[in-house]
């Protein structure tokens, strides 16, 4: 995650919130001279009463509802992007979920953007979140855009609660990589330490934080890591960005109410940058295999 990053991956659903996701990941793009790749995927099965319609269901129908998805992300395209703003279309045949994460890895993205339809509770259970799923599995960053955040990603002030500290130090390091020079970062301790006096745990919290934004850190206890309480702080600190973080593992509670990133995109106002721990294993790896010829230099 430290190479420049040259591509966006911007699934789509042609929803409105994919829209606006869309617009986030053009100004981003344009700001990091960056491309980005437009993405459709679907499985296209024929309809359930396919055989009641005219003509039936065919090779013509499969291919016919290809080309007119791949003309409607141009179409997106052309309505939502700056014309500086390089791209291509995809549309690949595909669950949505395995669809984005393969794509991802053929096209060597460095970051995923996605709209989210901000569902919760029993209607999010059943009927699944993509974005979700996404935020869990992907190998790169992923930046979850609620229907609330603005459209334009000017990240000023970037709040992270420290939760699952190996991802949040990678999706740190990363925020610092988009973030202009002077944006300021607050670093929340969502679970401070008890058997840790509060200066000891400050100066603990503050040795862990990456040496890229030290000087421009803001550190705090927060005594309370709910999703909704954390998401009413980063809305009054008037953050740009939220940094959360994606267990290896789910809990039951997460499988029905959403993990604590998922939980925060529902009262959030602003994106959400997640990392999870494939993805800080793969930000290991890699730190690994630079550090000699680091060495060498």
């Amino acid at each position: 995650m430290t190479e420049k990053l040259n591509c966006i991956l911007v699934p789509s659903d042609f929803s409105e919130a994919a829209l606006h996701a869309l617009r986030y990941a053009g100004e981003l793009a344009r700001e990091l001279n960056a491309r980005l790749i437009l993405l459709y995927a679907d499985p296209f099965v024929p309809p359930i009463d396919y055989s009641a319609t005219v003509g039936g269901w065919d090779e013509e129908s499969f291919e016919y509802q290809k080309v007119c998805a791949e003309e409607q992300l141009r179409i997106d395209a052309k309505a939502n992007l700056d014309p500086s703003v390089s791209y291509d279309v995809v549309v690949r045949v595909a669950s949505p979920l395995a669809g984005i994460l393969d794509q991802a890895v053929e096209s060597f993205a460095g970051l995923i953007v996605m709209g989210t339809h901000g569902r919760s509770g029993f209607k999010r259970l059943i009927i699944g979140s993509v974005t979700e799923a996404v935020m869990r599995h992907a190998e790169v960053p992923v930046i979850a855009v609620p229907p609330r955040a603005a459209a334009t990603p000017s990240i000023k002030t970037v709040v992270c609660p420290v939760i699952y500290k190996a991802q949040c130090r990678d999706a740190l390091t990363f925020a610092a990589e988009i973030a202009p020079p002077d944006a300021r970062f607050i670093i929340i301790s969502a679970n401070p330490d008890e058997e840790m006096e509060p200066a000891d745990y400050l100066a603990a919290l503050r040795a862990w934080i990456p040496e890229a934004i030290t000087a421009r850190c803001d550190v705090r206890t927060f005594g309370d890591e709910h999703a909704d309480p954390i998401g009413g702080f980063a809305k009054s600190t008037h953050a740009d960005l939220i940094v959360a973080a994606e267990p290896a593992t789910r809990t039951t509670a997460d499988v029905l109410r959403g993990t604590f990133a998922a939980r925060l995109l529902q009262h959030s106002e602003c994106p959400v940058l997640t990392v999870n721990a494939p993805t800080a294993k793969v930000a290991a790896r890699h730190a690994r295999q630079e550090a000699p010829a680091m060495a060498h230099q």
